[in-house]
């Protein structure tokens, strides 16, 4: 009977020390004293007790020892706790009128721990930038946006570290984030439009690279790539609206006017592609694009007659001369233009071949032969 007094009396002061109000001040003491554990122990208590799980400084303890946890022992699970708890203690005390204390340093509350505590990240962040350890950079960026979301340098400049790391995923998702959090940097912008072009996704691209040019309106860039787009999605009408208006604010753009170029090939205005094609080669004689397009047209337009005078039988020799006569002039037209192309860029293969064969045509045999060699030894030949 004795025995079973014994442990009876045990028990009831073991449940009566357990039903004890937590010391909170204990918890921040050891976790100063890096007493971790312990902290953590009195801390997980006094949330659960009647007497101190609505006090806010049980909860603003709780958040600074689970960020504690978090930095030093890189426990799983402690920072959304640490955060949780600080979200809790200003729902208890939203003006922090019982949290806040003042220091030699000024005020300490939730705000000025918290910032701490990014602090730590985004410095551990720039270590890592800094050694060339982009990966590890882009967490600790990722980890003080966490903290703070408000600060949108830190995850833009994760969307940064993910470039510099080769993690292109992870980039394009923090770029996102970035354009989420209200970042508008032009560089945002086209890295998403980059992406979504890489991955085929053109009405992503379309999208985004109208929200850029809602931010820039007066950025030539953007309307320029709006109106690749508008082509590729075979929009053709709204890009040609879209490239006029954009010559109207940058008539100077030879790239531009080359762009409307192309555009009326493709809705069959040959003759308003030359008008361009031209006024692209007025602002910038070297326009190499523009050149070359104007050069294919007119080569075109004698290729049309040599097919005709290829489909004559051999007793139309006089109608088969008439059109030589017009190829000729056709081919004198066209020389000038694939001449320039080839001081331009005399490795161009097409242009090689395409001023050879002008050449041969117009009975041109120096500069014919001149230029086979060079293709020749193109070919290795």
């Amino acid at each position: 009977m004795r025995t079973f007094l014994t442990l009876l009396l045990a028990a009831i002061c073991i449940a009566g020390y357990s039903q004890k109000k937590p010391k909170i001040n204990q918890a921040l003491s050891a976790m100063e004293d890096g007493e971790l554990a312990e902290a953590k122990a009195i801390i997980d208590a006094a949330i659960e007790h009647e007497k101190t799980k609505d006090d806010p400084e049980t909860w603003y303890y709780r958040g600074q020892i689970y960020a504690s946890l978090d930095t030093a022992n890189s426990e799983p699970g402690a920072m959304e706790e640490a955060l949780e708890a600080f979200d809790k203690a200003l729902e208890l005390d939203p003006e922090q009128k019982k949290i806040s204390t003042f220091t030699g340093a000024g005020i300490e509350n939730i705000d000025t721990k918290k910032q701490g505590w990014y602090a730590y990240y985004y410095n551990e962040a720039i270590s890592a930038y800094n050694d060339e350890s982009f990966s590890s950079a882009a967490d600790n960026f990722e980890t003080a946006f966490f903290i703070n979301p408000s600060d949108t340098n830190a995850i833009l400049n994760a969307a940064y570290a993910s470039v510099a790391a080769g993690d292109d995923e992870r980039a394009k998702n923090n770029f996102m984030k970035s354009y989420e959090a209200g970042v508008r940097e032009k560089t945002v912008f086209l890295q998403l439009y980059n992406y979504a072009i890489r991955e085929e996704r053109y009405e992503d691209g379309l999208d985004i690279i109208r929200k850029g040019k809602d931010a820039y309106p007066d950025d030539i860039d953007f309307a320029k790539y709006e109106i690749n787009l508008l082509i590729q999605l075979n929009q053709t009408e709204e890009a040609k609206a879209g490239l006029e208006k954009a010559i109207e604010a940058d008539p100077a753009n030879a790239d531009l006017h080359f762009s409307l170029g192309v555009l009326k090939e493709e809705l069959g205005d040959k003759e308003g592609a030359m008008a361009s094609y031209d006024k692209a080669i007025e602002i910038d004689p070297d326009h190499y694009n523009s050149n070359f397009n104007k050069g294919v047209a007119v080569f075109n337009e004698a290729n049309e007659l040599i097919k005709e005078r290829n489909a004559l039988s051999y007793k139309e020799e006089a109608k088969s001369k008439e059109l030589t006569k017009k190829i000729n002039v056709k081919l004198e037209k066209a020389l000038p233009i694939w001449e320039k192309l080839y001081s331009l860029n005399s490795s161009d293969q097409t242009v090689l071949e395409t001023l050879g064969y002008i050449y041969n045509s117009l009975g041109k045999k120096d500069e014919y032969n001149k230029i086979q060699d060079e293709l020749d030894a193109m070919s290795g030949n």
